[in-house]
């Protein structure tokens, strides 16, 4: 006669894995995605057609290529699998453990990751359902709510420099190797964790760029106190392409994000993953 705590430990197992599967599958539709962003980036940048974009913009590309449809629903799924699994960690604490204030800071991290893909997965369920999908500036529009608030202004100045902060952590993240720790690579072939290691550095660091330039446009708009100068990912590139020089970096940026696109998807395959 099997016990009841053994059924419920074989149904918790059991549950756990299918969360990680799917938070699996998220991590590639991340990749796809910023493939995407990536390759339309690096067209506009050698004048080749493509445009600078974000990831509802990558995402329409997607749903307008061959299949789309179905691509777009492979996408959703993984994006609301991630979600959950992000989420499920920041409940359970089974990838941040511990009560120190860093762990519980990783675990709102997670949270807000699982919010935020949650949301880009119910955007694609609409665009899929031929329901009104907006595709217009969100970090625009906080950052306008967040100015109308007390103290918005100083708000949004420290939200932006937390971005910054957080892009300068990733590129030393990228180049200390560390974003290599919850990875197991034993399984690889030498030159697969070569080019792994080389597509985590390169691509870490092209998004870093882009979100520390987010973090200046969101700076810039609280010193304005004019929320259309913030903008999300396609704002931030072209941005990086009006700088002097800019162009040169323009590339060198959009060919990051195809590196940190493929770097997600071997993420996918080798990351250490636990949902409880």
């Amino acid at each position: 006669m099997t016990r009841p705590d053994s059924t419920a430990s074989a149904a918790v197992d059991s549950s756990s894995s299918t969360i990680v599967t799917l938070g699996r599958l998220g991590y590639a539709a991340k990749g796809v995605v910023y493939m995407v962003i990536g390759f339309l980036a690096t067209e506009a940048a050698f004048g080749r057609g493509g445009k600078a974009t974000d990831s509802k913009g990558a995402l329409r590309t997607i749903g307008e290529g061959p299949f789309g449809k179905l691509a777009l629903i492979v996408v959703a799924i993984g994006l609301l699998g991630y979600a959950a699994w992000r989420l499920t960690s920041a409940a359970t604490g089974a990838e941040r453990p511990g009560d120190k204030p860093s762990s519980i800071a990783l675990r709102i991290g997670d949270a807000i990751r699982g919010l935020a893909y949650g949301s880009l997965g119910i955007w694609v369920i609409k665009l899929l359902t031929n329901k009104p999908a907006s595709g217009g500036n969100q970090t625009r529009g906080i950052v306008e709510k967040v100015l109308g608030m007390p103290g918005g202004r100083m708000l949004v100045m420290l939200g932006g420099l937390v971005l910054m902060g957080y892009a300068v952590y990733q590129i030393h993240k990228a180049m200390t190797g560390r974003f290599l720790k919850r990875l197991d690579l034993s399984s690889a072939s030498a030159q697969t964790r070569n080019w792994v290691e080389h597509f985590g550095q390169f691509g870490i660091s092209a998004r870093a760029i882009v979100f520390g330039m987010i973090g200046f446009l969101i700076i810039r708009a609280g010193q304005t106190y004019d929320p259309s100068k913030a903008g999300g990912i396609a704002q931030s590139l072209n941005a990086i392409a009006r700088e002097p020089r800019g162009h040169l970096l323009f590339a060198v940026v959009a060919i990051g994000l195809i590196a940190f696109g493929l770097f997600q998807l071997a993420t996918a395959k080798y990351r250490v993953m636990r949902a409880t």
